[in-house]
């Protein structure tokens, strides 16, 4: 059975296109625009969940540590555009299991994603 992932970002073209490469990568990807909605989600079965980190309501940040607090072997990547080389020590030493900068490479998806669910590439 594939492994479920979860999108959470707040710009529809992100949403489509990671689900797009996830899918072509072997895994059933599922999307939601906010991290209220994803929280909703999280108990349904998802193995790994990629977040924007700048959205309305909730940012990434928020969000990864609510679902670390619900259920913390959730892995979690941290994926955005405008982060620095702070901005990813931060969210790593935050408790996220992966960084992704936009704009992103296949490989370092694929990378990430596959780090984040022990899987090796």
């Amino acid at each position: 059975m594939a492994k479920r992932i979860l999108v959470v970002d707040d710009q529809e073209s992100m949403r489509d296109m990671l689900a797009d490469l996830l899918d072509m990568m072997g895994y059933e990807s599922c999307t939601v625009e906010s991290g209220l909605l994803a929280l909703e989600q999280i108990s349904e079965g998802i193995d790994l969940v990629i977040t924007d980190l700048n959205m309305p309501e909730m940012d990434g940040m928020e969000l990864m540590r609510q679902i670390k607090a619900r259920e913390p072997e959730l892995p979690v990547i941290v994926i955005t555009g405008y982060g620095t080389f702070h901005t990813e020590r931060q969210v790593l030493s935050d408790g996220a299991d992966g960084y992704i900068p936009k704009p992103c490479t296949i490989n370092r998806v694929q990378e990430t994603v596959n780090s984040a669910l022990g899987i090796e590439s």
